[in-house]
Order: C-alpha cells, then sequence, then structure tokens
C-alpha cells in the first residue's frame, strides 16, 4: 500500500473511533439490552442462512450449465463477414 493509503487508513479509523473515545471518557457507559445477545445471534444466523442459499443456488446453476452470458465477450467476426452487426 502507499503511503497516502495507509494516513488516509488511520485517520478514518482515528475519526470512526472518535465519538467512543469520547463517551469512554466521561465513563457514561451505554450497557447493552437484555436481549442483544439474541439479536446478535438471530443476525449471525439469518446472514449465514442467506449465504448458505445463495451458495446452493449458485453451485445449482454451475452444474446445470445455466449460465447468463450477459458479460461474456463476443467472438471476434468471421473473415469476409463485413465486421460487426
Amino acid at each position: 500500500m502507499s503511503r497516502r493509503r495507509v494516513a488516509a487508513a488511520g485517520i478514518g479509523v482515528a475519526a470512526a473511533l472518535l465519538p467512543s473515545l469520547a463517551i469512554a471518557q466521561e465513563s457514561r457507559a451505554i450497557d447493552a439490552p437484555d436481549n442483544a445477545v439474541g439479536a446478535v445471534l438471530g443476525t449471525v444466523g439469518a446472514l449465514v442462512a442467506l449465504f448458505a442459499v445463495g451458495s446452493i443456488g449458485y453451485l445449482y446453476l454451475r452444474l446445470r450449465g445455466l449460465e447468463w452470458g450477459f458479460q461474456k465477450k463476443e467472438p471476434p467476426p468471421e473473415p469476409g463477414s463485413g465486421g460487426h452487426q
């Protein structure tokens, strides 16, 4: 990485941590709600399920050969055909 990128990343991290440092200096900690663990576990479970469904769908399409060729390059024109149509 270049020095500019490292410096920019450092400035970004410092700016992101500034509010939490200010709260910590005032010693006014925000307590987590009682159901925070359940919310975090539910979010992680939903993300894992989402990625699992996406992975299964991707593998199904690959194994069946169902590819959407919108990003494939066009073959070069045949000689004497007059170019692209």
